[in-house]
């Protein structure tokens, strides 16, 4: 055996030893240790075991679609189980609700005798819109009506809370273990506000219902957002508030089936056990695995996937990225001109749309209950299926700045109509509503788009961060009302036309590609870059 000969088998040794240490073998996977080892890139994989379309997306869908609808519990029952009802004061405790007595200012938190008020002790409530409350029960009316827009300010600051915990939680455990989690802090919370003896529990457990539901939605989209084919993304950022107005709409059903508090808890809690077996039948996210270098459990992942697809399960491994991604960080976005301007332009706007968004709601509630929030849920609902359709025909830019502005305008109206003209009070309430829920559902798109990837990430999480201070506002600019009916609408209104008129000085970036890079960003809307402007000088 000549030299030349040893080193060629201690090659072909070294390659099969190779292949089977490698993190990329599989040992499901019959290789010929004589033939080089195939890998491929995670997408090609994607698209050739996991396909576009498939019985696994059906399912899939179904399950994240759930996860997103429960949300809207979370935010929104405490609208029926916290709803202040008409009531006056008391003299004995069977004492039936006048209507004349709460029409009467002075009779509702003092008992009048001739010329003389005396505190009251007891109330009697109308019980013709539900039945009992938490703020019935234990009393959050009159001097103690200031607890219930502080326990709105902070079930509003759950979802702060929420969206850092879970999106931390999310990329250090995992996709699926942290939306199980969330769902069980949305559920177990539910359960527990039922059985509370007191509104500082309540309004905790409001808190973490806000936090576990923030989460629920947030950690479902961005795992449909990895597993759906990139063709289908844009579609799927825009229909993802869908889900949500649906659950508002099942909220609002079951609210008007239900109306006594703590049964309604109970009631809205329970679709919500099946967060239990998530963690079981849910495959994790193959993108968030191969980020951790979990490259085998990846693999099984996709299997899961082709599987249920009747599809090829992969017989290559998966390729390792060895390009390191650059990310700036929001210190980038504030030092360059153009990224700052726009910045600091969506910020704005995503505090003014949340503060409408979530504003409208609570001041809707305040007129009838039920006709209220239904018309409500209902144009969000419509808002939402109609912008997926026109967002790629009008352009991103005309649906935020034309709807901001109506919206805005609507609001105002609203706000001088005099409160006994309610349908037409609620039309324009309406219209303001389904304006603020289109911008909803563009402003996600529109963000990612107008940064690049080494600074998307932060520029929308920084975005989404500010709009909790517009949800955090929203309970207390509602509360306005008891100072003067039309301030709520005209604070909204007036924040909501401001917005769109400073949108105008934003790029259009409809049919272009995501920038990748600082000069792709700059350029967008055929501007010139820095870097170019720099030259010139």
């Amino acid at each position: 055996m000549s030299f030349g000969t040893l080193i060629e088998d201690g090659g072909e040794e070294d390659k099969e030893k190779k292949i089977k240490n490698s993190f990329l073998y599989q040992e499901s996977t019959a290789l010929d240790v004589n033939e080089p080892y195939k890998y491929k890139d995670l997408d090609t994989i994607l698209g050739e075991s996991v396909g576009n379309f498939g019985w696994f997306q059906v399912w899939l869908v179904a399950i994240l679609f759930f996860c997103q609808a429960t949300f809207a519990t979370g935010v929104y029952t405490s609208v029926f189980t916290d709803y202040t009802p008409k009531h006056h004061c008391a003299q004995e405790e069977l004492e039936s609700f006048n209507l004349t007595k709460w029409k009467e200012e002075s009779e509702r938190c003092s008992l009048v005798s001739g010329k003389l008020l005396t505190e009251c002790s007891m109330w009697t409530f109308d019980k013709t819109v539900i039945l009992d409350s938490a703020s019935s029960e234990f009393g959050i009316i009159c001097d103690q009506a200031i607890l219930k827009t502080i326990s709105g300010t902070l079930k509003m600051s759950g979802l702060l809370v929420g969206s850092f915990v879970f999106g931390w939680m999310s990329d250090v455990l995992g996709r699926v273990p942290s939306l199980s989690l969330a769902g069980m802090l949305l559920f177990i919370s539910q359960i527990i506000a039922g059985f509370s003896t007191n509104y500082i529990m309540f309004s905790i457990m409001n808190i973490f219902m806000a936090a576990g539901g923030i989460g629920s939605y947030l950690i479902s989209f961005v795992l449909l957002f990895e597993w759906i084919s990139p063709e289908y993304r844009t579609k799927a950022s825009a229909s993802a508030q869908v889900p949500f107005a649906l659950g508002f709409l099942y909220t609002v059903f079951i609210a008007w089936l239900i109306s006594s508090w703590r049964p309604l808890q109970f009631a809205l809690a329970a679709p919500n056990a099946i967060f239990l077996i998530f963690i079981f039948i849910l495959p994790e996210s193959p993108r968030w695995l191969v980020s951790q270098k979990k490259y085998e459990k990846a693999m099984k992942s996709i299997t899961i996937a082709a599987k249920s697809n009747k599809l090829q399960a992969p017989e290559h491994g998966i390729k390792e990225n060895t390009e390191r991604d650059e990310n700036f960080g929001i210190g980038v976005l504030l030092a360059n001109p153009v990224l700052r301007h726009r910045l600091l332009i969506m910020s704005f706007n995503w505090i003014v749309v949340t503060l409408c968004f979530y504003g409208l709601i609570l001041n809707s509630a305040d007129q009838d209950l039920f006709i209220g929030m239904s018309s409500s849920a209902a144009v969000e609902l419509l808002a939402y299926i109609l912008t997926i359709f026109v967002m790629d025909i009008f352009g991103r830019r005309p649906i935020l700045t034309i709807c901001q502005i109506v919206s805005g305008c609507c609001c105002i109206c609203a706000g001088f109509v005099p409160q006994h003209f309610f349908w037409l009070r609620l039309l324009f309430s309406s219209i303001g509503k389904m304006g603020a829920s289109a911008v909803f559902s563009v402003i996600f798109v529109y963000t990612s788009e107008l940064f690049p990837t080494c600074v998307r990430n932060s520029a929308m999480g920084l975005c989404s961060t500010v709009a909790r201070i517009g949800a955090m506002l929203a309970p207390s600019i509602a509360g306005l009302d008891s100072v003067l009916a039309m301030l709520p609408f005209l604070v909204m209104g007036g924040a909501a036309v401001m917005a769109g008129c400073v949108s105008f000085a934003l790029p259009e970036t409809r049919g272009t590609t995501l920038p990748e890079t600082l000069e792709q960003a700059e350029a967008i809307g055929g501007r010139k870059t820095v870097s170019n402007l720099e030259n010139e000088l």
